[in-house]
C-alpha cells in the first residue's frame, strides 16, 4: 500500500509516530505539505496568500505519487483549509479514498464524516486502526469493523466503537522526525528539537481538548501514560548523534507530574544528553524537589498555566483547582532556581472583570516572568467551556455553529472569541510589561495608561512586540524557523515559475 499524508504548516508528533507504525507493518508512506505562506496561525494576508499559495502543486507532486489512501490530520484551526484541500485532491483523484483524523474529526465526527470528499475518519489514537485499515485495503476487501474508523458504505454511516488507548507506550516505534526534516529544512533550522514523553493530561481544564478525550476514553484505559525514561532517553541519544540540536521542547501538557519519574529522568538526562529544554507545567506539580531535579537536568525554560489569578474565574469558569498561594509558591520556586519562567493567561473569559486583568496586570509587573504569554479565549468543539457558553448564551446561535465547522478562526496571539478593542489593548500591555521596568509598569497600569494604547494598531504593534521579545531561546529558534520557512518556500516557489 502507498499512502499519503498532507500535513499542514506545523510539526505533528502523532504523525512521527503513525508513519513508523505503517511501515513496520510493510506499507509505504510519503507525507505532504502545504506551507501556508501569509496564510497560517500567525500572519494572515490574503492577497499575498494567494501569490504564494501551494495547493496545486501539492496535488501536482500527489498525483505523481500514486497513492491507494490519502489521510489528513485535521486541527479546527485548520479544519476549512484541510476541506480545502480534500475538495481539490478528490477532484483529481476521484478514486483514491481519503481519511480525515485528529482533534477536530474526534471532536465532531458526525459533522466531517458528511463532506462528500471524506471518505472515513479516524476517532482518537490512530496508529492500530491506520495499520488496519491499510492491511484490509491491501487485500482488496475492506473491514468495516475496525475500531475507531467510521466508514461511509452504500450512503449509510458505520460508526464503529473507540478501542481502549494504548497503555504501554514504550510499545510503540520510536518516533520519526526525518519525515518533516526531510520535507523542509525549516523544521529543523536553529537545531530545535520536539518531542513528548506522555500522553494525556492528570487535568481537566475546561478550555482543552482534554475535557472531552476524557468522556470518550472514559473506561478505555488509564488515560495519563507515560513513556519510560529509557525509552525516551535512547530516542534523544539516536536524535542527538543525527541533528544539530540545540534545544530541546518537550510538548507534554504536563511534564514531570510523577516526581520519581522526574527524579530519574533527571540524572539519566543529564548524564546522556546534556542540551538545554523547555517543558510546560502545571503549578500544582511544581514542589522544592520538582525544580531542582529540572535545574540540575539542564532546564531552561518552564512555561506554566496560570491563565488567571482571579480563583473565582479559574475554579468556576476553567475548572482549574489550584489557589492563587500555590502558583505565588510555583513561580517563587521556579525563578529562585534560575530557570526562565514562562507564563500563559487567558483573557475574554466569561465572568472575567476589568479589575481581574488589572489584577494580573499587577501580579506579573511584580513577578516579572521572562515572557509574558497572552492568549484570548478560543472555543473549540465540544470541550466543556464550550458546552456551557452554548447553555448560558455566553455564545450566539450562529456563532457556536461556526465553532463546529471551524469558520472565522481568529489566532491565539491576536485573535479570539469576542476579542475586542479593549482586549488588544490589554494584550500591548502584557508585552510591554515583560520589557518596562516595574515602577514604569506600575504607574502605566496604575493610572489606566493602556486605555490610551491604539487598539487599531494592535496587531501591527503585536507582531513588533513579539518580534522584540523573542530573547528567549524557544521563541528565537520558532521565530528562526518560520523565517526560514517562508524564506525557502518563497524562493522555491519562485524558481518554479523560471
Amino acid at each position: 500500500m502507498k499512502i499519503a499524508f498532507i500535513n499542514d504548516s506545523a510539526q505533528q508528533i502523532g504523525m512521527q509516530y503513525i508513519i513508523p507504525v505503517l511501515e513496520a507493518g510493510g506499507h509505504k508512506t510519503k507525507l505532504f505539505m502545504d506551507p501556508q505562506l501569509f496564510d497560517d496561525d500567525i500572519i494572515s494576508v490574503k492577497w499575498l496568500s494567494r501569490i504564494f499559495d501551494y495547493k496545486k502543486r501539492l496535488i501536482f507532486e500527489l498525483k505523481a505519487y500514486k497513492p491507494d489512501l490519502i489521510g489528513i490530520s485535521v486541527v479546527t484551526d485548520f479544519y476549512q483549509w484541510a476541506c480545502t484541500i480534500a475538495r481539490m485532491v478528490k477532484a483529481e483523484l476521484p478514486d483514491v479514498p481519503i481519511i480525515f483524523g485528529g482533534i477536530h474529526p474526534t471532536s465532531v465526527p458526525e459533522r466531517v464524516i458528511q463532506n462528500d470528499f471524506v471518505d472515513m475518519l479516524c476517532v482518537g489514537e490512530g496508529e492500530y486502526p491506520m495499520l488496519e485499515l491499510a492491511n484490509s485495503l491491501e487485500k482488496g476487501a475492506i473491514d468495516y469493523s475496525i475500531k475507531n474508523i467510521w466508514f461511509k458504505k452504500d450512503k449509510e454511516v458505520i460508526r464503529n466503537e473507540i478501542r481502549p488507548l494504548i497503555q504501554e507506550l514504550d510499545s510503540l516505534p520510536m518516533p520519526d522526525t526525518d519525515i518533516y526534516y526531510k520535507i523542509s529544512p525549516h523544521f529543523r533550522k536553529g537545531g530545535l528539537y520536539l518531542t513528548s514523553a506522555s500522553r494525556g493530561c492528570p487535568h481537566n481544564c475546561s478550555y482543552c481538548c482534554h475535557s472531552y478525550l476524557q468522556k470518550i476514553y472514559k473506561n478505555k484505559g488509564k488515560y495519563v501514560r507515560q513513556r519510560s525514561v529509557q525509552n525516551i532517553i535512547r530516542e534523544l541519544i539516536v536524535s542527538k548523534n543525527k541533528y544539530d540540536m540545540k534545544y530541546i521542547v518537550f510538548m507534554d501538557n504536563c511534564f514531570g507530574y510523577d516526581i520519581e519519574w522526574l527524579k530519574e529522568f533527571a540524572y539519566e538526562y543529564r548524564s546522556k544528553i546534556g542540551i538545554r529544554f523547555g517543558c510546560v507545567m502545571h503549578p500544582s506539580h511544581i514542589s522544592p524537589d520538582s525544580v531542582r531535579y529540572l535545574k540540575s537536568a539542564g532546564c531552561y525554560a518552564i512555561n506554566l498555566g496560570i491563565q488567571s489569578w482571579s480563583e473565582e474565574v479559574r475554579r468556576n469558569i476553567l475548572d482549574r483547582n489550584v489557589d492563587s498561594g500555590m502558583m505565588n509558591k510555583a513561580l517563587e520556586l521556579v525563578k529562585e532556581e534560575r530557570i526562565h519562567l514562562l507564563t500563559d493567561s487567558i483573557f475574554n473569559l466569561p465572568g472575567q472583570k476589568e479589575e481581574d486583568v488589572v489584577k494580573s496586570a499587577f501580579q506579573y509587573a511584580e513577578v516579572k516572568p521572562k515572557r509574558i504569554y497572552y492568549y484570548m479565549l478560543r472555543y473549540y468543539p465540544n470541550t466543556t467551556i464550550t458546552l456551557r457558553a452554548k447553555q448560558n448564551n455566553w455564545l450566539t446561535a450562529g456563532r457556536y455553529e461556526e465553532i463546529l465547522e471551524g469558520i472565522a478562526v481568529t489566532s491565539f496571539a491576536i485573535g479570539g472569541d469576542g476579542a475586542n478593542k479593549d482586549s488588544i489593548k490589554f494584550q500591548i500591555l502584557f508585552y510591554l510589561i515583560d520589557l518596562l521596568p516595574r515602577r514604569i509598569s506600575r504607574y502605566i497600569i496604575r493610572k489606566r495608561i493602556y486605555k490610551y494604547f491604539p487598539a487599531f494598531l494592535g496587531p501591527a504593534i503585536i507582531v513588533i512586540l513579539r518580534n522584540l521579545l523573542a530573547f528567549d531561546l524557544n521563541a528565537r529558534l520558532l521565530r528562526a524557523g518560520a523565517f526560514y520557512r517562508y524564506s525557502y518556500f518563497s524562493i522555491k516557489k519562485f524558481l518554479t515559475r523560471l
